[in-house]
């Protein structure tokens, strides 16, 4: 399918929004400007590189899915060949690490993945994933979620699934296993902190301040580990709390 070209048409668009400039905030007209282009236009005409379509044939356990928290699309936006795109339809397999993409023709049912080397971030909601191409070695490159946790530090929260064959009702289901890695970024250097022992050797004149966190939310690392770790992280360095 033949590609629209954006820009072009984005400076007329531009033009007819200047009268607007003393309602809406530079920021607000941008992201409206952008809204109006990508809904008239279609995703299907956006400056996007076609993805594969995306297929799920999971025949899973009762409530379980290969997604990131639900298998339903929520708003979101993106970063795609340096680009910004707003009031997106997102959704993210974490399973096979894919962002995953649908037109706003509501007669298109088409899901398509996103070229992973052409984006940069994407958001769901006011959760922020970026693409760490260039890990050091033993990393998982890939998505990631990103949260600003200090001063010089950033958290990147790592949710990935296994999955196993299980036998239920003489029928074989697949069950997904959440798992997460959590690495900081710490001045400048990547650490994988999924223990306690290496978030220790971080911030070695907290150690009992990081003891009494995790004492006092056994139950939030058992329910949510990646709340549990972005709230441990700010508690350490009095960010935000």
């Amino acid at each position: 399918m033949k590609k629209l070209q954006k820009k072009p048409y984005f400076i007329i668009l531009f033009g007819l929004f200047l009268s607007f400039q003393s309602i809406y905030s530079q920021n607000n007209n941008e992201i409206s400007t952008y809204n109006w282009f990508d809904k008239n236009l279609g995703v299907e005409s956006l400056d996007f590189k076609n993805g594969p379509a995306h297929f799920n044939f999971d025949k899973t356990v009762e409530g379980q899915n290969r997604y990131y928290i639900s298998d339903q699309f929520k708003n979101g936006s993106i970063n795609y060949n340096g680009q910004n795109y707003y009031n997106i339809d997102l959704k993210y397999d974490i399973y096979a690490d894919e962002a995953i993409i649908r037109p706003y023709n509501e007669t298109n049912h088409t899901q398509s993945n996103l070229i992973k080397e052409t984006v940069t971030f994407f958001k769901i909601g006011n959760e922020k994933f970026v693409n760490l191409k260039e890990l050091p070695a033993g990393y998982k490159p890939g998505y990631y979620e990103e949260t600003l946790t200090g001063e010089n530090s950033i958290l990147y929260i790592k949710y990935y699934k296994e999955k196993k064959n299980v036998l239920k009702d003489n029928l074989f289901l697949i069950e997904f296993v959440q798992k997460y890695d959590f690495i900081l970024l710490k001045d400048n250097k990547f650490t994988l902190v999924n223990d306690k022992k290496e978030i220790i050797k971080l911030y070695p004149d907290k150690k009992r301040k990081i003891n009494d966190f995790f004492f006092m939310n056994r139950n939030l690392r058992k329910d949510d580990p990646g709340l549990f770790m972005k709230s441990l992280m700010k508690y350490i360095n009095n960010f935000n709390l």
